[in-house]
């Protein structure tokens, strides 16, 4: 389990006006996790990547939830599996996960007004939601990753290759109970923290 980092933007700006509170969020791709570890022992000059200036409109966006991935109904603490989404009702966990992931990346670049139009590809390869037990006792983490490719809209080039990105996000019991006395579920929380992801990923 990632140690959690202080209440990001999103609890702020999106959830609080409705007074909502959420305990802390890691969000970061994994590359940008594994360059200090990998690169701080090594000497001599090391060679400077190019910078990479975006300035997007998004058209579009196409999410990929791969059936590989393994789905759980158990209702226990963290049960093994890559995707938990017991909020939603039951049904097609995959085709769930791909609509709640599509609202959430649209909604997150909607106010996105750059000079070049680009589309986004996000294959998942986790969305972890908090089970009915742990919610309400001890609480739990909205665990969502995914590889997210950027390409040109006109011209399909690769301009950033998949990478991957992602947040496990605490949630109290508190939090929880407060959030839903505000109408804020599950379903709001991630759709939250992907709108404060991408925007973060793209900007």
């Amino acid at each position: 389990m990632k140690p959690t980092l202080p209440v990001m933007l999103f609890a702020a700006v999106a959830l609080s006006a409705c007074g909502a509170t959420i305990s802390g969020n890691e969000n970061v791709t994994r590359a940008e996790a594994g360059v200090g570890g990998l690169l701080g022992a090594t000497t001599g000059t090391q060679a400077q990547q190019p910078v990479l200036t975006r300035d997007y409109t998004v058209t579009g966006v196409e999410v990929t939830v791969p059936e590989t991935l393994t789905v759980s109904e158990r209702n226990g603490s963290k049960p093994r599996a890559d995707i938990l989404g017991q909020a939603e009702p039951l049904g097609d966990r995959y085709a769930q996960v791909d609509a709640i992931l599509t609202e959430a990346l649209t909604q997150g670049t909607a106010e996105m007004h750059g000079a070049r139009k680009v589309t986004l590809e996000a294959v998942v390869t986790r969305f972890h939601a908090i089970t009915k037990r742990t919610r309400y006792s001890i609480g739990g983490e909205h665990e969502v990753w995914m590889m997210l490719t950027v390409r040109d809209a006109e011209t399909g080039e690769v301009i950033e290759p998949a990478r991957l990105v992602g947040f496990d996000t605490r949630v109290s019991p508190e939090e929880a109970f407060s959030n839903e006395e505000h109408g804020i579920y599950q379903r709001e929380e991630i759709n939250a923290m992907v709108r404060d992801l991408i925007g973060k990923e793209l900007s």
